[in-house]
């Protein structure tokens, strides 16, 4: 039979007789209050419309579903106090404490469980959409091909490089299908693990684990556009998280600004690592810079090698010229072979020229310095000035260390300094540079070098 409140009642006259009388605390509070009620469904998460069930199984089994589904059926033994299952009765009746943690620990793995699969299905149908919108795109060019494969592996953790080209067959010299893959796709070559020519090589940790992702787009020429011929995206490694994206190699580029700025930098004599440093303190975090420190040095020695594509002796040569053009008084004079290579070659400027009139009484010269790929000697001519400090008063590049090529140096240097001899010359104890400065520097003071000397007694 039903109540006056429209729910149905239990099978006994008893249970209706005791839903009827008078008020009485219960283990969990007092019901004539609602308080313990309240309490008791606010921290089990029950609404007033939903079911409150006899037992715990049959209660989480009602707490999974939705309220319009389960009915409130009766009173439940725990508001009759009934004892027909001792073990059920402890626990009901015991400290509430401890049975609600339990059962809300219960409850929450169930609900976790639930989620974590409603999660897998949500997570299967978007990629299963994603995979057939990425096959039906269609793009204008394998560039802006890689552009799109490059910003959705930004997106999702992992860096990716340019592999396998074809050609068309019909038209040679066209590519027609380009791969794009991980950069941990394949394994490392077997000559990076070997001793090549002798020499070490560097421990490198493995980077590559035979990743199976890919994008492979091929050329539509009757339509003149790219379409998406295969794509893989199930990957066998952990995924890089956001905070470690900007470091993958694919996602690093270095802006046209920050490369003006850091050729600037570099131009005016600025270390590659204090560069990276102003960046960071500029940008305030090392993922916001977008670029690492190896980097800049990497694009640096292509600017270089850029600058000298023409040849290295060319490009001194172009130097040269160009700073001659901005200061007049810049002097530099150069020797070449019968080949037309270059030979040897003095420059100096303008304030050398000036700080020589003014402190060239002592002249210091030393063609021990040999550090460039062609061993040639750097011969830097230097002396003190009115402070103690070294001024340099030209420099100088030879292919040897003979006498015809130390007379013609000091000729030179007599000409760019207005036939203006020092009065003493400190030189090492090379016997062509001795027989030269006799001969050039007439009536000059040679002095040897004392560090030199001291060197040469201490070698066996």
């Amino acid at each position: 039979m039903e109540d006056d409140n429209g729910y149905a009642g239990g099978d006994s006259s008893s249970d209706n007789e005791s839903t009827s009388s008078s008020p009485r605390n219960g283990p969990f509070g007092d019901e004539g209050t609602d308080d313990g009620n309240v309490r008791l469904e606010h921290e089990l998460g029950v609404d007033h419309e939903q079911a409150d069930p006899a037992d715990l199984d049959y209660m989480s089994d009602s707490m999974m579903g939705s309220g319009d589904e389960y009915e409130y059926i009766g009173d439940s033994d725990i508001d009759m106090g009934h004892e027909e299952d001792p073990e059920e009765s402890e626990v009901i009746t015991g400290s509430y404490s401890g049975s609600t943690s339990e059962l809300q620990d219960h409850l929450q793995d169930e609900e976790a469980g639930d989620c974590n699969f409603n999660m897998n299905i949500e997570l299967d149908e978007d990629r299963r959409g994603r995979y057939r919108q990425i096959m039906e795109m269609f793009l204008y060019s394998k560039d802006a091909a890689y552009s799109f494969y490059n910003k959705y592996a930004k997106e999702n953790g992992f860096s990716i490089r340019r592999d396998k080209v074809k050609q068309t067959k019909n038209a040679p010299g066209q590519v027609g299908l380009r791969h794009f893959v991980s950069s941990r796709e394949g394994k490392r070559h077997k000559r990076y693990f070997a001793n090549l020519g002798g020499r070490s090589q560097r421990l490198r940790a493995e980077s590559r684990c035979n990743c199976k992702v890919h994008l492979v787009v091929k050329l539509d020429r009757r339509r003149g556009v790219w379409v998406v011929a295969r794509f893989d995206d199930l990957h066998n490694h952990i995924l890089a998280k956001a905070d470690e994206v900007p470091f993958l190699w694919s996602q690093r580029k270095i802006k046209d600004f920050q490369k003006a700025e850091i050729l600037a930098l570099g131009a005016a004599g600025v270390r590659k690592h204090m560069i990276m440093s102003s960046f960071i303190s500029k940008y305030g975090r090392y993922n916001e810079v977008g670029f690492v420190r190896w980097d800049v040095y990497n694009m640096c020695a292509r600017e270089k090698r850029k600058l000298i594509a023409n040849g290295d002796a060319s490009t001194s040569l172009g130097i040269m010229l160009s700073r001659r053009d901005n200061d007049p008084d810049f002097f530099f004079e150069y020797q070449a072979d019968e080949m037309g290579r270059l030979r040897s070659m003095f420059w100096c400027d303008s304030q050398s020229r000036q700080d020589y009139q003014d402190f060239g009484d002592v002249v210091v010269f030393d063609s021990t310095y040999k550090m460039n790929r062609y061993g040639m000697p750097f011969i830097p001519f230097v002396g003190l000035n009115n402070h103690c400090k070294i001024t340099v008063f030209g420099c100088a590049i030879v292919l040897d260390e003979t006498e015809e090529t130390y007379i013609w140096l000091l000729q030179t240097f007599l000409r760019a300094m207005c036939q203006k001899k020092p009065k003493t010359v400190i030189t090492d104890g090379d016997a062509s540079m001795i027989r030269a400065i006799g001969a050039v520097l007439i009536g000059v003071w040679h002095r040897l070098c004392s560090w030199h000397r001291e060197k040469h007694e201490e070698a066996p």
